[in-house]
């Protein structure tokens, strides 16, 4: 337990600090009717207007609006999304249409699965598809006619194609059906996305995209190649894609940071899918990271800090709409196209580095050829995780606690989560790590101590705390107040309440397991026979509790499976010096005998189908129950 697995990709995983943020509203039920009939539906109206200026202007207004989530909210519950499919993307006037997809996307990104869901239900697809062919149609007329270019036009057939490929990107990430049924139509729009990228490479074609449009197709690819492995072998097997001259063009054009990355990305997807023999994966993962480092080492966070509050507008939800053209990017007067894009593309390529960094450190934890034994990480690797990979999480984790603006401690945190326990993984510690690990310590301590963390936050910093547990031993005892151990014991005895009125969710499931790890990994060595117990009490009293709950959610057989097991690692030895006075004195031999049959009934429920893995640790678990209770019958004797 405790590792991260590579994180799907979800509707929210591209977050927006460039937009406006959430705020505490008082008496918001009359603010908000004062400002819907005031501003949302004179905007709404607009929407159905036959003066293409005056739709064009509602709907800048409207996508500036959108990015305040209270504004987002009662723009919704106006029906906008339904005035804007039937009012807008069949509009005869391009830049209409543009802009309503690129609407429609960021409504998706920013609400997710519901959105996403109706979007679907409402056939957006057809009018996708009708797009495409019109983009398509239209770049083959350019292709022929190099010298027969209006830029205004070109530029809005690049920013019409961005927002078609990313809204069917979100789409795909809405839910697994959306998705197969996406997978399902995509190879013309691989065919189109390759044509697009083999013009831009080719040393024979006039005809060039933009830096934007040429990095959207390379998001398409990567993303799409990170969801899936058919993908991967359908874009491998069956397009004319020449990865080779692709990246030999990225790489040779290195002040394009966000497509550079996008290869390593899609470089990653395609080794860890495409590869028989992976000898050579320490070798690979090492160039990897080193690239990526070199990528992100220089992205300037004060001064991304200052673009970014430069850009962004807190009220503009109470401001007027100044609109100055039909350009979306223009719809924030503050800043430019050009730094807006620019910022853009050092986020993202911070954010999809981390991404692709968490990928790779949960792939190396893996002993394919042997999975349960330890992995064994080449000496160069090992260096380049410590001394520069780890080095520069750390930075963005301190700046991120400092500034907090950029929003990706959820993703920092996964990395290093996944190098603690990669670490921990290794056949032996590295030397550095143990001062690392310090330092570590330390600073997510500084961050869970902090009162407003999310429970994704606070889940992933005492994941991150039990590995450092397991990597230090006693050394990391003297840090440990007894006041952190009893208020890890209740708030995980009121996360369990909970569970009662069915109230408990799968973030406060997954930090009750990290309680018991975390405790359970310190119970042996705290030194403190009475910490001991109370630990091991409260890891007894899970068992006991959540076998009653275990039908309700696989987390809840998670949190048995990692009690039991380490109640046997507790009290493996009668030499422990807690072991006669809390295991003996306390008749947990009889606890645990009449667990048993409960444990096999656990066991027994559990859909091998659907639930394969968790039937063998579960399996595991409750035979070296029935082993533990008959060696501790013995050990004295």
């Amino acid at each position: 337990m405790g590792k991260l697995r590579k994180s799907k990709k979800n509707q929210k995983a591209r977050l927006n600090p460039i937009g406006s943020s959430k705020k505490n509203n008082t008496d918001t039920s009359k603010r908000d009717e004062n400002t819907i009939q005031s501003k949302i539906v004179p905007l709404i109206n607009k929407l159905k207007s036959t003066i293409p200026n005056e739709k064009s202007m509602a709907i800048g207004a409207i996508t500036v609006l959108a990015e305040d989530e209270r504004m987002r909210k009662l723009l919704l519950k106006e029906k906008l999304i339904t005035i804007v499919m039937e009012q807008c993307l069949n509009d005869s006037n391009d830049e209409i249409v543009v802009e309503s997809f690129g609407l429609l996307r960021n409504l998706g990104i920013e609400e997710g699965y519901d959105v996403l869901k109706y979007l679907w239900r409402s056939n957006i697809w057809i009018t996708i598809e009708n797009g495409l062919n019109k983009v398509d149609t239209s770049f083959k007329y350019l292709q022929e006619h190099p010298d027969k270019q209006d830029k205004s036009k070109v530029q809005l057939l690049y920013d019409f194609t961005e927002n078609l490929l990313s809204l069917i990107i979100v789409l795909a990430s809405g839910s697994q059906d959306i998705y197969e049924s996406i997978f399902n139509k995509i190879d013309p729009i691989i065919g189109f996305v390759v044509n697009l990228i083999n013009l831009q490479i080719s040393n024979e074609s006039k005809f060039k995209i933009s830096t934007k449009l040429f990095n959207s197709l390379l998001e398409f690819i990567y993303e799409f190649s990170t969801e899936s492995i058919d993908f991967i072998k359908k874009l491998n097997e069956n397009s004319n894609l020449d990865f080779v001259k692709l990246i030999e063009y990225v790489e040779s054009n290195q002040s394009n940071k966000l497509a550079n990355i996008y290869i390593e990305g899609i470089k990653f997807n395609n080794y860890e899918i495409l590869e028989t023999n992976h000898q050579d994966k320490d070798q690979i993962a090492q160039s990897i990271f080193i690239r990526l480092y070199n990528l992100i080492i220089d992205i300037d966070l004060n001064e991304l800090k200052q673009k970014i509050n430069s850009i962004s507008n807190p009220d503009n939800s109470n401001k007027p709409i100044q609109k100055d053209a039909n350009t979306l990017e223009k719809d924030l007067s503050s800043s430019s196209i050009e730094t807006k894009s620019q910022t853009k593309a050092e986020l993202y390529s911070l954010e999809i580095s981390l991404d692709i960094i968490t990928s790779i450190l949960e792939y190396l934890s893996i002993n394919e050829e042997s999975p349960q034994d330890p992995i064994e990480l080449s000496p160069e690797l090992q260096t380049i995780l410590l001394d520069k990979t780890f080095m520069a999480l750390i930075e963005l984790l301190k700046f991120e606690i400092n500034e907090n603006i950029l929003q990706l401690i959820e993703k920092i945190l996964s990395a290093l989560n996944n190098l603690t326990w990669l670490m921990l993984s290794n056949e032996t510690l590295p030397v550095e790590w143990y001062t690392k690990s310090l330092s570590l310590w330390d600073i997510i301590l500084t961050l869970s101590s902090k009162q407003d963390q999310s429970p994704v936050v606070q889940n992933s910093c005492l994941n991150i705390l039990w590995g450092v547990v397991k990597s230090l031993g006693p050394e990391i005892v003297s840090e440990i107040q007894p006041e952190m151990i009893g208020g890890l014991i209740t708030k995980a005895k009121n996360i369990l309440g909970e569970t009662e009125s069915n109230t408990t969710d799968d973030d406060s499931l997954n930090m009750y397991l990290s309680i018991v790890g975390f405790l359970g990994t310190l119970a042996p060595i705290v030194g403190n026979n009475d910490i001991t117990n109370e630990i091991s009490q409260f890891l007894l009293q899970s068992c006991q509790e959540c076998i009653n709950k275990s039908e309700q959610n696989p987390i809840i057989i998670e949190i048995i499976i990692e009690s039991l097991n380490l109640i046997y690692e507790i009290f493996s030895d009668k030499d422990f010096s807690y072991d006669y006075e809390i295991f003996v004195k306390q008749n947990y031999l009889s606890n645990l005998k009449n667990l048993q049959p409960n444990v096999k009934q656990v066991y027994k429920k559990i859909d091998k189908h659907k639930q394969p893995q968790l039937k063998l640790k579960m399996e595991e678990t409750w035979i070296n129950l029935g082993r533990f209770i008959q060696y501790k019958e013995t050990e004295r004797i």
